[in-house]
């Protein structure tokens, strides 16, 4: 079973085989559903051996994996950019970015959640975005914004489970609107362990 999204690369050429493995994953998932989906078929589309598909992704599962991935990072570019120092902000934009961008492909943002589930990630995976949400409460911490009695493992656990569940639903129910039940419910999280601004004049 797949225990963390594949290794970066740095080799343009592997990027580049990895990159057309991927896209043809997402197409064939979206075509024809991930369960029906098979590693042979997916290095068939790219043009790749089936070894070359399985030197990328050993599992098929790990494809998943890396689209949590790479939307966590687009997310966690785009605050950076930002240059906000609000935590709340901070850690309301990072989480609208993966539940826009989750919005934004509903067919294959299915699947991937579908092949996610197959390959037992909620179970067996701590969850990628941990990493990515805990600086953001550290440095709140730091700054008086996070409540120094918070444990900030727990709060970015809480605030990760809060977008799976959110998620999981909205793949049962996708018309509902995933940004916005992810915002509130992150909202309420960081309401729980943030320190109310100082009301005295500077």
């Amino acid at each position: 079973m797949p225990t963390a999204p594949p290794s970066p690369l740095s080799n343009p050429r592997a990027l580049r085989t990895r990159k057309s493995l991927f896209d043809a994953a997402a197409k064939l998932f979206v075509a024809q559903g991930y369960q029906d989906t098979t590693m042979a078929e997916i290095a068939a589309e790219a043009g790749a051996s089936r070894r070359t598909a399985f030197n990328h992704f050993p599992n098929k599962g790990d494809i998943p994996m890396l689209w949590v991935r790479q939307i966590a990072d687009q997310a966690v570019e785009e605050v950076t950019n930002a240059r906000t120092d609000d935590v709340s902000k901070r850690i309301r934009a990072y989480f609208r970015v993966i539940s826009e961008a989750v919005e934004s492909e509903p067919e294959l943002s299915r699947q991937m959640m579908l092949g996610w589930t197959a390959a037992l990630g909620p179970a067996r995976y701590e969850s990628q975005l941990l990493a990515d949400v805990t600086p953001f409460l550290k440095d709140g911490q730091e700054h008086g914004r996070i409540d120094q009695a918070v444990d900030v493992a727990v709060a970015a656990r809480a605030l990760s489970d809060v977008l799976q569940g959110a998620v999981f639903r909205w793949v049962r129910e996708p018309d509902t609107v995933l940004h916005e039940r992810v915002d509130s419910a992150i909202a309420l999280v960081l309401r729980a362990v943030t320190t109310p601004p100082d009301p005295r004049p500077a």
